[in-house]
């Protein structure tokens, strides 16, 4: 049922979720990169590094909230929720590149899977950490 106040409830949230992006939080880029040979993991990393400058909050901002252990840190928290927090990030941007090579009866495939770097505000609080996709 709709309220007669519109969509108060909405803009008192996305107020909320300004607010929090504008003042409360702290703002980080995150990266990942996954590269395969022949469906092997070689090589996986995961980039944290503090921003020196607030990012633009977006208008319909994507967020995710982890528990986390006092003193705990973003890296810390992203390498045990990496999975959960793949996901949430992929549905902005995921890039995949493959490349086979075809060598005297043998085939070779090089896969590599890419969340480009990207700001987040990340706000820790005293058992969870949010984390919001910004621009």
């Amino acid at each position: 049922m709709r309220s007669r106040n519109g969509n108060l409830p909405f803009l008192l949230t996305s107020l909320a979720l300004s607010c929090t992006i504008a003042f409360g939080a702290d703002n980080y880029y995150i990266g990942y990169r996954l590269s395969a040979k022949n469906t092997q993991a070689i090589h996986e990393n995961l980039t944290v590094s503090k921003a020196m400058r607030p990012c633009l909050p977006e208008n319909t901002a994507s967020v995710i909230i982890f528990k986390c252990a006092p003193q705990e840190s973003l890296e810390s928290v992203l390498k045990r929720e990496q999975t959960a927090f793949l996901e949430f990030a992929a549905s902005d941007e995921l890039r995949v590149k493959s490349n086979d090579f075809f060598a005297s009866a043998q085939i070779q495939t090089l896969n590599s899977l890419t969340l480009p770097t990207k700001c987040y505000a990340v706000e820790f609080n005293d058992e969870s950490v949010t984390i919001t996709a910004t621009k």
